[in-house]
């Protein structure tokens, strides 16, 4: 079973409760077995698991940033590699959509205590159960708080106040010598402390949701505690990778390896857990001192285009406009040039020499072309192409095959492609047809010409008439 089975087998029956629709102090309390809908190969469901353990990935090395339907697909892909018709992108989609839709779900919890006797159990809902957000306008998806949580969860991490055992568990490997499960290890503990990190940042932006202040200020000596514990243990660890007994041990079981190893990786491991744990440090106790002076405050979405409309229909005072103005205009509106000094060595130094000859714009009559190469190419093979156009279109790969492009013992497979885009090369009134077949010619020398459309070269205007 993996870890998103063993999440869905904690957790099914609760959802069967949350769904069901017995009727309370009904005395019928059979329970039958639950016939649940769906394809019953696990298709949707694995589809889903797959790209939110992606997501984690992607969140985890960008910093929660967005990532494109495209590159999504391309690593779901990989899991289905026996063709892409079995994972079109209309499936990632609706997985996408369905998981980033809310349901509501009903719960209760305390009221609290009144008058020192219990008041009950309240009824209450959340729909914050979208495990993925997608941006509306480029599609773009990431980890929602919850969807995170249930990838934390489906990998068996637990909170950062028990992080402190997973600590330990660097020591235990090193002692037994298991160096591969260290950086696994080490990494549960970094998301711990990256989870408790990003909900530090959003109480600071929303310290009324659900409680979570008074939470974190409850839990704050156990949370500098439980820090202080991980940080000890991981610079026990790290001082032990500097021993020469260590040393050779690992150098031992570098050598029984398959796999490069070396130990700065162990070393950098738990580096990183160690400057998480000060970023962590900080955080709490900037959070702390913010709460003790009164600065934090709640911060909402700020709708910038409705406060231009307001500011348009209701300007403010002339002294709010004036400071505005200030700050948003330059200090001196005076004319920018560039310097001439890093420009000179761009311009070309020589010049031309002189020429009487008249220059002048007349399209009817047009310069030779400059292409030696090309104007012999016409004049030699020009009435022979001509008079095989007569006969009906010329596609290209026709053309390729009759070998119009070899002329005087060489190549002029560019000279006959020109015709093609040129048409008045050749004579006036040819057109350039496209057949929506795809092509694939391979040349005498080697070179192989191919295309997705098919061009041909033809008078197909006196044949309409």
């Amino acid at each position: 079973m993996t870890a998103w089975s063993k999440l869905l087998v904690a957790t099914t029956r609760l959802i069967d409760l949350h769904d069901s629709g017995h009727e309370p102090g009904s005395p019928f309390v059979q329970v039958s077995q639950e016939q649940r809908r769906g394809w019953r190969d696990g298709y949707w469901l694995d589809l889903g698991c797959l790209l939110l353990d992606y997501l984690l990935d992607v969140d985890f090395a960008t910093n929660s940033a967005f990532v494109s339907q495209t590159r999504c697909l391309t690593h779901l892909r990989e899991s289905y590699p026996e063709s892409y018709a079995a994972l079109p992108h209309d499936d990632l989609v609706y997985v996408i959509n369905l998981l980033a839709t809310p349901s509501e779900i009903h719960f209760r919890q305390p009221r609290g205590d009144q008058d020192g006797e219990a008041a009950g159990r309240a009824a209450r809902s959340t729909k914050r159960t979208a495990l993925i957000e997608k941006q509306g306008q480029t599609g773009q998806v990431r980890l929602t708080p919850s969807g995170r949580q249930a990838v934390t969860l489906a990998g068996q991490v637990e909170d950062l106040l028990y992080s402190e055992y997973d600590a330990a568990k660097v020591l235990a490997a090193l002692a037994r010598g298991d160096f591969a499960c260290i950086p696994d290890i080490t990494n549960q503990i970094l998301l711990a402390i990256r989870a408790l990190t990003q909900e530090l940042r959003r109480v600071r932006e929303n310290p009324t949701r659900e409680g979570k202040l008074s939470a974190l200020l409850d839990n704050e000596r156990h949370y500098h505690n439980a820090l202080t514990s991980i940080q000890q243990t991981l610079l026990d660890a790290r001082a032990q990778l500097s021993t020469a007994r260590l040393m050779e041990r690992f150098d031992a079981w570098r050598e029984m390896q398959t796999e490069e190893w070396d130990l700065r990786m162990l070393s950098s491991a738990i580096g990183r857990v160690l400057t998480a744990i000060e970023n962590l440090s900080r955080r709490l106790s900037e959070l702390l001192a913010d709460i003790a002076e009164g600065r934090i405050q709640s911060m909402g979405v700020v709708d910038f285009q409705a406060l231009a409309r307001h500011l348009l229909e209701a300007p403010g005072e002339s002294s709010l406009q004036q400071a505005v103005v200030a700050r948003l205009m330059p200090l001196y509106a005076q004319p920018a040039f560039p310097r001439v000094v890093p420009l000179i060595p761009l311009l070309e130094s020589r010049r031309a020499e002189a020429s009487h000859a008249a220059l002048v714009f007349d399209e009817t009559n047009d310069a030779d072309p400059e292409d030696p190469l090309l104007a012999r190419f016409l004049e030699a093979r020009g009435p022979a192409l001509r008079e095989r156009l007569r006969g009906g279109p010329l596609p290209l790969p026709e053309a390729l095959a009759e070998g119009w492009h070899r002329f005087e013992d060489g190549d002029c497979l560019a000279q006959l492609l020109n015709t093609f885009v040129d048409t008045e090369l050749l004579a006036p009134g040819l057109t350039v047809g496209i057949e929506p077949q795809p092509f694939a010619l391979r040349l005498d020398d080697g070179r192989r010409v191919e295309g997705a459309v098919t061009p041909s070269l033809g008078f197909f205007e006196e044949e309409r008439a």
